[in-house]
């Protein structure tokens, strides 16, 4: 049972522009092609997401997107996406988890011989004659500190399920303001709970004043300043990516 079964409105919803918008993808194609495989190369999804797509739109849950953000990870590092797609699958069967890379267990590589490293990876490495993986994972080492600067920080996880729990986008630049599928349905809040995007849009509607802003909202001028620059900072981000 996928994890929205429960309650699809506790997991989060995002478009396909808003997941690459948020962990910094290029292209929106490429998220495409994960969440609906290549049929004319023979290749199914790579992710086994949690909602179908309704009248052609695509949405991620948030464990989707936690998914969709460790690909991406890996891709960047030229790992190809048959090791991974191979590495999903085994992981999906012998922890019966539909989001194995959404997992403690693959983020945190404990005293360099983690069942994920030893066993999966090296294992779709091999047989996938991925040498861009095989090269990553000659020290363990490595593999840690690639996870840890760059996956690590800003993810929480549930105590009892070892899922992806909640997400800080831009951890260092903005800790407060995070992603939790059961506030504001996962979009990107500060710690009132609003999100950013609506104080962003309220802040431009209001002529840029941001004390206008946090008058009707009743928030610290200070949170809705750090709301417009972690959105200011997004569309940058994103004006830079579709150049």
């Amino acid at each position: 049972m996928s994890a929205a079964a429960d309650n699809p409105l506790s997991q989060g919803f995002y478009t396909v522009a808003e997941a690459a918008r948020l962990i910094r993808v290029g292209s929106r194609q490429r998220i495409y092609g994960w969440l609906k495989g290549y049929p004319r190369r023979g290749a199914g999804p790579l992710l086994a997401r949690d909602y179908e797509p309704v009248g052609g739109v695509e949405e991620l849950s948030f464990l989707d997107l936690m998914e969709v953000r460790f690909v991406e990870h890996f891709r960047e590092h030229g790992v190809k996406m048959r090791s991974l797609r191979r590495a999903s699958a085994r992981l999906r069967q012998e922890w019966n988890t539909t989001h194995p890379f959404a997992l403690q267990r693959v983020h945190v590589i404990a005293d360099k011989a983690d069942i994920f490293v030893e066993e999966v990876l090296r294992d779709s490495a091999e047989q996938e004659h991925d040498p861009r993986l095989r090269s990553l994972l000659t020290e363990n080492y490595v593999m840690y500190e690639a996870i840890k600067q760059n996956l690590l920080p800003g993810v929480t996880f549930d105590s009892k399920s070892h899922l992806a729990e909640t997400w800080a986008p831009r951890a260092i630049e903005f800790p407060a303001i995070k992603i939790n599928p059961r506030v504001a349905f996962g979009q990107p809040a500060t710690p009132s709970g609003v999100p950013t995007i609506t104080l962003y849009n309220a802040w431009k509607a209001e002529k840029q004043n941001a004390d206008e802003v946090a008058y009707w909202y009743d928030l610290p001028s200070t949170e809705v300043l750090e709301a417009i620059r972690f959105e200011e900072l997004l569309d940058r981000r994103s004006e830079v990516q579709a150049a």
